[in-house]
């Protein structure tokens, strides 16, 4: 046992009654040579996740690893993530939320190993697979790192390559974010991606190139919203969280541009299948067109917002997508 190492891992949980044992189990099944402490916090759920967690804590061996919190009023995805953050006492603190879970029992030994022996680290990430839950199907996603540091800070900017859910941080280099952070991710939905810029901005990343993890694909979940309103506000605060980085840190502005069309591209092909054209309406209006003109170079424009997407566009301002969406409904 490694004298007065300690390993957090932070799991927050919302209606995960199908989910939380795997997600449990997978870091109960660690085999460390450090100390563990899983803080765990239950945002007052609706269904029976209490109830698997209460069984888990009677009769899981490991039981004495868990330290559970369960809130008698919803707090709020946010608020609860930052609450839970805060009841860590590690070196070094892990990711993993309530539906996604650990597939090696060696992965914290090995992330904190290389965090151990390389002290400008600030954060080390994994490979991961998906598992789509509505098709019950997994997807092996290929490796995506940044073959040289300079490039890691772009490269986030343009898509986010790495999952919450595979990562283990250095504690001082999160504390030191969070301060950053701590007025931005209020009443915010995209919290990894802040996290995760701040944390590249300031140490170095190291990328272990196995897949310890699976990313759970949840239609209706906080990253994946189906309601209209939800999926514009958590595709715009995936922008924004990018927009606020690069203005505070004095980046250049034009490594927004993959953002820029990304979020306008989502809200086109929402508006392209939506059933109604007020729903059309309340997409289109938060294009970001004076931004698209400020920051995005012609280039990443031209490539981004093709022929295709460009159609779409106009075929869902006429009506045609919504008349193509009654036709096929036929």
């Amino acid at each position: 046992m490694k004298e007065n190492l300690k390993v957090s891992v932070c799991m927050i949980t919302y209606g995960h009654e199908k989910y939380i044992r795997e997600a449990i189990e997978g870091i109960l099944m660690q085999e460390c040579d450090f100390e563990v402490e899983l803080i765990l916090a239950n945002d007052c759920s609706p269904d029976s996740t209490d109830k698997v967690i209460q069984n888990i804590l009677e009769n899981h061996p490991k039981r004495s690893w868990i330290k559970y919190f369960n809130h008698k009023e919803n707090l709020g995805m946010m608020p609860n993530f930052i609450f839970a953050l805060g009841q860590c006492s590690g070196n070094y603190v892990a990711m993993c939320e309530g539906d996604d879970y650990w597939i090696t029992k060696d992965k914290l030994q090995k992330q904190v190993d290389i965090l151990e022996e390389n002290k400008k680290v600030g954060l080390v990430y994994t490979n991961v697979k998906y598992f789509i839950q509505n098709k019950e199907q997994f997807v092996d996603i290929p490796a995506r790192f940044a073959a040289e540091q300079s490039e890691v800070i772009p490269m986030m900017l343009k898509s986010k390559f790495i999952e919450f859910a595979t990562t283990v941080f250095r504690k001082a280099i999160l504390d030191k974010v969070l301060t950053i952070l701590e007025k931005e991710l209020e009443n915010k939905v995209i919290g990894d991606t802040r996290i995760l810029l701040e944390t590249l901005h300031n140490s170095s990343l190291y990328f272990l190139n196995e897949t310890t993890t699976v990313y759970r694909i949840i239609d209706g979940s906080a990253s994946h919203p189906i309601d209209l309103e939800k999926f514009v506000f958590a595709l715009l605060d995936s922008y924004h969280c990018r927009k606020e980085f690069v203005k505070r840190n004095n980046f250049n502005k034009t490594w927004l541009s993959d953002s820029i069309c990304n979020t306008n591209r989502g809200l086109i092909n929402r508006a392209f299948v939506s059933q109604s054209y007020s729903d059309v309406y309340k997409l289109m209006k938060n294009l970001l067109i004076l931004d698209t003109f400020q920051y995005c170079t012609w280039g990443i424009f031209k490539r981004k917002m093709n022929f295709a997407i460009l159609l779409k566009f106009i075929l869902s301002c006429f009506g045609i997508g919504i008349i193509r969406q009654k036709l096929n409904g036929c």
